[in-house]
């Protein structure tokens, strides 16, 4: 509801003192719309992969907490106590056991679903970010949904030594946890439940391709909603921008496109912060669902908002110490939605606003570079899709289907890669050399491709 007290609680969230000038760009409070922080001490940098995100937002999808992080020796001695083993070979028991559980790094091997809970953070500052990313994650991916905590129960094994592991795993604990983002982008949450659960179904190709996967989606959301924010009220929330992926054309119309529009991010998550607050939602609305609950308000709420709109802009303006501006009284709630944006962009042009503007869509580079980000010379980072990425976003595509050459381009732009002609027949070669094609004919329509898993 439109009310006065909107704008007296949006002060206090900026901590505005009475009479005195300045405030605290505070967000995250009305709006939660990203995981990213302007802190770069906690802004994830990735260089031990997306472990730490993985594991938790594995516990968070299966409501549990880890209590303490995993010891593998103490877990190697807990299990050889339950089996009878006689002191002479109890060494050579537990080095098979460590064998079967720690990996080159010194890390648990994932060897059932299970034990994608035990992935601890990265040490430090940036487990916080982790922490974030993977909050942001489940909500908006997951939605609360029960059945895919389902899939990381501690189930039993066919195999026996699996099985003693299993058995003696402990250290996750049941939580509670509230919905702090939604869903803004519902249809790439949709597809990513169907996926996700097909993918499931496949153990061993799960496990070795859970982190690509959750990684893809990750990047696929955040680079989407960071363009249609760019884009004001005509960002389009049910159906993907075009972003191209390889070849040169990827250049202009792929990362540097997204790249200027994670240029003025931050100004525009302070903009959606402010108009929330003074529109009095719940449910983080963007600019295209603002502006329809604006049209949707009687018209003294209406009066009411571009009143207290235009009260903002001019206290803000001020706290900001930016030159005073005196407002038109004719002005429309598109006009002053413009004026508020253009004045906290005019806050953030300020030199010591820089680096907080800069850091916040730096989080958006950092798993790029780890995952989807090529340099290309003098272009500098272009999107790259990986082999790997490519199968398993072709294998998720398909399903249990034989799908038409045609029909898989379409669903892979479904899933954000976008492809011009010379990547589509590069593509070709590559499912072709991989017999997965199934030619009926020359015709590019007429070729099919077949199931991969």
């Amino acid at each position: 509801m439109v009310e006065q007290k909107n704008l007296q609680e949006l002060r206090d969230s900026l901590s505005i003192k009475p009479d005195n000038a300045g405030l605290k760009h505070t967000i995250n409070r009305k709006g939660t719309f990203l995981p990213f922080t302007t802190r770069g001490t906690e802004r994830p940098k990735f260089r031990k992969g997306f472990e730490g995100v993985l594991g938790e937002f594995t516990r968070n999808i299966s409501s549990n907490h880890l209590k303490e992080k995993l010891n593998l020796e103490d877990l190697i001695i807990n299990v050889s106590k339950v089996v009878d083993v006689s002191e002479e070979d109890k060494p050579f028991f537990e080095q098979i056991l460590r064998l079967f559980l720690q990996d080159k790094k010194g890390n648990i091997k994932v060897f059932h679903p299970h034990v994608f809970q035990y992935l601890p953070f990265n040490e430090g500052p940036e487990m916080k970010g982790e922490q974030e990313i993977a909050k942001f994650l489940s909500d908006v991916l997951i939605e609360a949904d029960k059945e895919f905590g389902k899939m990381f129960e501690k189930n039993s094994s066919d195999d026996l030594v699996a099985k003693l592991v299993l058995h003696q795993l402990a250290g996750v604990e049941k939580t509670d946890a509230k919905i702090k983002y939604s869903s803004k982008l519902p249809y790439i949450s949709k597809m990513f439940k169907e996926d996700f659960l097909f993918l499931a179904q496949h153990e061993d190709y799960f496990k070795s391709h859970y982190e690509i996967f959750l990684s893809y989606y990750y990047f696929l959301y955040i680079t989407q909603l960071t363009l249609k924010i760019s884009q004001k009220g005509k960002g389009k929330l049910d159906s993907n921008n075009e972003v191209f992926y390889t070849n040169r054309k990827s250049y202009g119309y792929g990362y540097q496109m997204i790249k200027e529009a994670a240029r003025t991010l931050l100004i525009d998550i302070n903009s959606l912060e402010h108009l929330n607050f003074l529109m009095g939602t719940d449910d983080s609305q963007s600019y295209s669902e603002l502006q329809l609950t604006y049209e949707r308000l009687p018209s003294e709420e209406k009066e009411v908002l571009l009143g207290l709109l235009s009260q903002w802009i001019v206290e803000y303006r001020f706290h900001l110490s930016l030159p005073a501006h005196t407002l038109p009284e004719n002005l429309t709630y598109e006009d002053l939605v413009a004026k508020l944006y253009s004045s906290i962009e005019e806050a953030y042009e300020k030199p010591t606003m820089q680096g907080p503007r800069n850091r916040y869509s730096l989080s958006i580079e950092e798993i790029g570079k780890k995952f989807f980000l090529k340099t290309r010379g003098s272009l500098g980072y272009m999107l790259n899709v990986s082999q790997d990425l490519l199968l398993l976003l072709t294998a998720l595509s398909l399903k249990k289907e034989r799908k038409s050459l045609k029909q898989v381009f379409l669903d892979l732009e479904l899933r954000g890669i976008y492809l011009d002609r010379y990547s589509r027949e590069e593509i070709v070669k590559l499912y072709d050399k991989l017999n997965l094609l199934d030619k009926k004919s020359d015709s590019g329509d007429a070729q099919y491709v077949k199931p991969i898993l």
